[in-house]
C-alpha cells in the first residue's frame, strides 16, 4: 500500500460520502462509474489484503466447573478444542515480530474472579490455530503480551508481521481503519477518521488523553485489533473504553474507538517481555516531552521562558502520596535520568519504570537551572491512582 493509495482512499472516501442517497422506492441506480469511487474500492481491498495477515483472533479458555451440564448446544459450533475447557472471552491481537509475539488487550484474558485464564490460543482468518502462552501484562493500559507456542522448525505460515506507522504523522480528520478478527466468521474492517489525537504520550495521570480517538464503532471482539492508516501501517491498538473496573468485560464505546498509540504498546510490551510482570510500576508523576510542553503552553515566549535541561521530560502532574511527592519532587521539575539511564523520550521513561520496578534507584531531576538527585523506589501503582 503506497502513499498514493493512501491519498486515493482519503479523496475517494470524501467523494463516496458526498453521494446523495436514493429516495424511497426509487429505481436502484446502476453501479457507479465514478473513477474516484472505483479507485477507492480498489485501494481499500489492497489495504485489507495487506493488513489481514497480521491480525488474529485471541481466545481465552477456562476449566469447566464440576457439575456444569452441556445440554442444549450445537455440537460443532460450541465445541472447544480443549477437552474439559470452555471459551471464556474472545478478542483480537496483532503479530508484532517474527518470533510469534502478539500484543492484545489484557482484560479478555481475565476470569470473573480477576485471575488469568487457564488456556490461550490464537486463530487466523483462514482457520489456522496456534497454542499460545501469556508472557506478561499491564493492568493500567490494558495491555498483554502473548507468544505462539511454535514447534521446532514450525514457521508462521501465512501470518505476517505488522507494518508499524507513526502516530506523529497523523492529523485530525485523517482516514483510518479498524482491523480486527472477532470470533467465528465475523471480521472487522471499518473506515473512519481521526476525531482526536493524544494530548500526551504518557498515560500515568490521564489515560484517555493518551489514546487516539477514531470515529468508527466496532464490536467487543475487535479490542486488541489494529488501527491502521491509509498506507496499511499500524498506528494504534484498539482498546476498550477506559474504566476503573479491571474485570469488566472488554467493550468499546458505540460512538468512538479508542486506540493505544502503537509506540506505547510496543515499548511497554518489550519491557514486559523482559520483566515478565503483571503489575504497573510508578513513581507518582506524569511527564511531557519538550514538544508536548510547547503544544501545552501554546506560546513560543512562554515556552522559551521555561528553564530547561539539555534533555529530559517535564513533570506536569504529581500524585500525593507517592514516591515522588515524598521525595520533594514538584510539578515543573524535569526528570533527566533514572538509575543511570538518560530519559530523552516518554518511551525511555515508560520502559525504565518496568526494567527497574521494585528497585531503589537514583533519579536525577532538574529545577530552576540546577540538578538534584533523589533515591527512590519504583513501586507498584496503587489502585487509587487509576482514573479513566
Amino acid at each position: 500500500m503506497s502513499r498514493d493509495d493512501a491519498a486515493t482512499i482519503a479523496l475517494a472516501l470524501a467523494a463516496t460520502l458526498s453521494v446523495a442517497a436514493p429516495t424511497a422506492f426509487a429505481a436502484v441506480p446502476p453501479p457507479s462509474t465514478d473513477p474516484a469511487i472505483a479507485n477507492f474500492g480498489s485501494a481499500v481491498r489492497a489495504l485489507c489484503e495487506k493488513v489481514t495477515p497480521s491480525i488474529v483472533t485471541v481466545t481465552s479458555y477456562q476449566k469447566v466447573p464440576d457439575g456444569v451440564a452441556f445440554e442444549g448446544k450445537w455440537l460443532i459450533a460450541e465445541e472447544s478444542p480443549y477437552p474439559g475447557y470452555m471459551r471464556n472471552r474472545v478478542a483480537s491481537g496483532i503479530l508484532v515480530d517474527a518470533d510469534g509475539t502478539i500484543i492484545c488487550c489484557r482484560s479478555p484474558l481475565l476470569l470473573e474472579d480477576g485471575g488469568f485464564t487457564d488456556v490461550v490460543d490464537v486463530e487466523t482468518s483462514w482457520g489456522a490455530r496456534y497454542d499460545a502462552e501469556l508472557l506478561a501484562s499491564e493492568p493500567t493500559i490494558d495491555l498483554a503480551v502473548i507468544r505462539l507456542k511454535l514447534q521446532e522448525g514450525e514457521g508462521l505460515g501465512q501470518l505476517r508481521v505488522a507494518t508499524i506507522g507513526s502516530v506523529d504523522l497523523l492529523e485530525q480528520g485523517d482516514p483510518v481503519f479498524a482491523a480486527a478478527d472477532p470470533f467465528g466468521s465475523s471480521r472487522t474492517f471499518a473506515p473512519g477518521i481521526i476525531m482526536a489525537l493524544p494530548t500526551a504520550a504518557c498515560y500515568q495521570a490521564d489515560l484517555t488523553g493518551s489514546f487516539i480517538h477514531g470515529s468508527m464503532a466496532v464490536s467487543p471482539g475487535a479490542v486488541g485489533g489494529a488501527l491502521v492508516n491509509g498506507a496499511g501501517e499500524v498506528v494504534g491498538m484498539i482498546v476498550p473504553a477506559p474504566t476503573l473496573e479491571s474485570t469488566r468485560p472488554a467493550a468499546p464505546e458505540p460512538f468512538v474507538t479508542y486506540a493505544m498509540q502503537i509506540q506505547t504498546a510496543l515499548a511497554v510490551g518489550e519491557a514486559l517481555k523482559q520483566k515478565r510482570t503483571h503489575e504497573s510500576p510508578w513513581l507518582g508523576f506524569s511527564v511531557l516531552s519538550f514538544e508536548e510542553l510547547w503544544r501545552r503552553l501554546g506560546d513560543d515566549a512562554r515556552y522559551e521562558a521555561v528553564s530547561k535541561p539539555e534533555f529530559g521530560l517535564f513533570i506536569d502532574d504529581l500524585f500525593d502520596p507517592s514516591p515522588a511527592s515524598k521525595a520533594g519532587v514538584e510539578v515543573g521539575d524535569f526528570v533527566v535520568e533514572i538509575n543511570g539511564v538518560e530519559i530523552r523520550s516518554v518511551v525511555d521513561f515508560q520502559q525504565t519504570l518496568y526494567y527497574f520496578s521494585g528497585v531503589r534507584v537514583p533519579v536525577r531531576f532538574f529545577r530552576d537551572g540546577e540538578e538534584y538527585l533523589k533515591l527512590m523506589t519504583i513501586e507498584r501503582r496503587p489502585p487509587e491512582a487509576n482514573r479513566p
